[in-house]
């Protein structure tokens, strides 16, 4: 099967390539929906993955009932919320987003009110743990809900909406809009919402869902920085999570904040690494001394950030190594390398002897007005320390610790970060760049009852060409899983302001689904982005992207676009972005602007959202056309291309080239001379 879905990707690649995006294809045909070889693309690109994971919950149970939340543009539903939560962020947005979002669908503006007095004979939309539906109704455990599972119970005439947590109630919310009106968050501002809702009919719910990971963090700008995006699309805010080493922004890459060589260098060298001194040494070169030493400093400044008032609510923070690719080659670090067969080893044991240190001080009458039961110290599994310290046991089928000493504590968590992977495939298939990294991730799992992962879906040496993540995510993340992952980042332009081109909001929305419940049909998800986010203008731009991740799938199979740290790949080369194919792309995204036209009259504010969406597609082969073939056009034309370029970009709000905050998109501007 993997052989035909490569000949096929083969085959209508060089269709593409030799007529498929040019003339006739890439101006106009009688089949909007057809693939440029003539074929429907969409299945031949589709991976074999894993099969479907089992032991998740998405439970919804869902019965008409003969009566009515509105009838006759008219209600008698109050939203009710626990009294005393009005100021709580989740609660808030949850019972704030409900009331304007049932209007803007229904014309009926509800009340908000709390949850005191008489609720006998009410009818209520009610959020969060009230006494209309409290957590011990649940009929499931607060435990297995986790942070982010919620239940939605019709209650006599009201409907319930709640969690074990508050977080959780406002994803209920969401989930009841979903279902009662068809709302569905894709981008800043831009959402699908059942309009002119005369009749609404109460439903019988019995919603059980919980997500497939616990906690769901996207770094792209427009989620990061945007917290009614964050929370309408279900993803969880990493600033919410972890205490930072500096009481400031030290979260990640750490390890200098906690010993900063500048302080401590000259007296205590070996307690940095050897040759470079750019990591720590986690042994102390062997002095046992030092190495307690530097325990006692790591402990002790944990504790100090644990006893802060504002990080009452915390339970997390990191211990993890600098943002390169060294590790300690010293005696006594290279032999409990060789002992072990990974660098990692002396860093489980360091952060293990940490974690010791911190559980005896929240047991101390000093640290019990502080102690946390769940709290984690995490470390980076990164680089040159991804390799677990575990080896494959042939008898029982698994992975196992090389010995207990390496065991993470309870209380130590590994935070798998793969930079040197390749996420345009997968972690399972033998003999590919991901063949160590599958391996790794399962030792991992080995070690510790909980594993965090970090993902990639961006190139980061080329933020303006698309990279194609969508046909390896689901597969990715379906290992995640079922190797024990609870909490997924995913790292993509976390520094673009707002948009990115490349598909890249599909990507963004895509994920957060797959996060949620990761069998989700990713085609009928596809089909839902495209349809609402384009509108007329959807099989026109699906053929767009459906014909790039094709010659994707070739760029991957037959042109080298992958393996070792893809994510840094040198995407600019003539060779895997033929200019022909690149120009047909460009005017299928003009063929679609033509589509949306009607709504220049008819809406201009949609228009115009529709018009920037089709814009920001086009972006990445447009760019690709100037840096790459520029020289084949006239002064003129050229700078033509550049202006519609540089007008593009400056009204939707991208600012940079890739990761490097230095290069700027203004400063490409200023060395086009515009």
């Amino acid at each position: 099967m993997k052989a035909f879905i490569k000949t096929c990707s083969f085959m209508l690649a060089a269709c593409l390539l030799l007529g498929g995006c040019g003339g006739k294809t890439a101006d106009s045909s009688s089949d909007p929906n057809s693939g440029g070889g003539g074929n429907d693309p969409v299945n031949t690109v589709t991976p074999e993955i894993l099969g479907e994971v089992e032991g998740t919950m998405h439970q919804y149970e869902i019965k008409e009932t003969e009566k009515y939340i509105v009838e006759n543009g008219r209600s008698e539903y109050r939203i009710l919320i626990p009294e005393g939560t009005g100021g709580n962020a989740f609660i808030s947005a949850a019972a704030s987003d409900l009331k304007l979002l049932f209007a803007e669908s229904t014309g009926v503006e509800l009340e908000i009110v709390e949850d005191s007095g008489d609720l006998n004979g009410g009818k209520f939309l009610s959020v969060g743990n009230t006494r209309l539906f409290s957590t011990e109704q649940l009929g499931i455990s607060e435990q297995k809900l986790g942070k982010g599972g919620f239940r939605i119970k019709t209650v006599g005439d009201s409907v319930c909406m709640t969690g074990a947590t508050e977080e959780a109630a406002m994803y209920a919310v969401y989930a009841f809009l979903e279902n009662a009106l068809g709302f569905q968050q894709y981008y800043t501002d831009f959402y699908d919402l059942n309009k002119g809702v005369a009749k609404l009919k109460l439903m019988d719910y019995d919603v059980t869902d919980i997500p497939d990971f616990e906690y769901r963090i996207q770094s792209s700008g427009f989620i990061r920085w945007n917290d009614q995006n964050r929370k309408r699309m279900r993803w969880t805010d990493e600033t919410a999570l972890f205490i930072p080493a500096d009481d400031a922004s030290a979260t990640w890459h750490n390890t200098f904040v906690y010993l900063p060589p500048d302080t401590y260098k000259e007296e205590h060298p070996n307690w940095y690494s050897e040759p470079k001194a750019n990591q720590l040494c986690y042994t102390a070169h062997g002095d046992e001394a030092e190495r307690e030493m530097m325990l006692d400093i790591v402990a002790e400044r944990i504790e100090e950030l644990f006893s802060m008032e504002k990080y009452k609510d915390y339970d997390w923070i990191t211990v993890s190594i600098e943002d390169n690719q060294n590790c300690c080659t010293c005696e006594t670090c290279a032999a409990e390398k060789a002992k072990y067969g990974a660098d990692s080893a002396v860093i489980v044991k360091f952060c293990n002897d940490v974690a010791k240190r911190v559980t005896a001080w929240m047991q101390s009458d000093e640290g019990k007005p502080y102690a946390r039961e769940n709290y984690r110290i995490f470390f980076f599994a990164y680089h040159a320390t991804n390799a677990a310290p575990a080896k494959y046991d042939e008898a029982a089928g698994a992975y196992m610790p090389i010995d207990d000493t390496v065991v993470c504590d309870e209380h130590v968590v590994p935070y798998f970060a793969e930079t040197n992977g390749d996420y345009t495939q997968n972690f399972h298939d033998e003999g590919t760049a991901n063949t160590e990294i599958g391996k790794n991730m399962r030792g991992w799992g080995a070690l510790s009852d909980e594993l965090y992962f970090w993902s990639y879906s961006t190139n980061f040496s080329h933020f303006l060409t698309p990279y194609n993540s969508f046909d390896a995510v689901q597969d990715i993340l379906k290992f995640a899983k079922t190797n024990g992952c609870k909490f997924v980042m995913i790292q993509d332009q976390w520094i673009q302001q707002n948009a990115q081109t490349g598909f890249g909001i599909y990507k963004n929305w895509l994920h957060s689904k797959l996060l949620w419940d990761v069998n989700a049909d990713v085609n009928a998800l596809t089909d839902r982005f495209f349809d609402a986010y384009f509108k007329e203008a959807s099989a026109t731009m699906r053929r767009l992207f459906d014909e790039w991740r094709i010659w994707a799938q070739y760029q991957t199979d037959e042109l080298g676009y992958k393996g070792y740290r893809s994510v840094y790949h040198n995407a600019l080369d003539q060779t895997l972005w033929p200019q022909r194919m690149l120009t047909g792309w460009t005017a299928l995204a003009e063929k679609a602007e033509t589509e949306i036209a009607g709504y220049k009259q008819t809406d201009p504010a949609l228009y115009n959202a529709l018009y920037d969406h089709i814009r920001t597609e086009s972006i990445a082969f447009r760019y690709l056309l100037i840096t790459l073939y520029g020289d084949q056009y006239s002064d003129e034309t050229l700078r033509q291309m550049r202006k519609e370029f540089v007008t593009d970009v400056n009204r939707i709000g991208m600012n940079l080239v890739n990761s490097t905050s230095q290069n700027t998109l203004a400063k490409l501007f200023a060395d086009w001379g515009m």
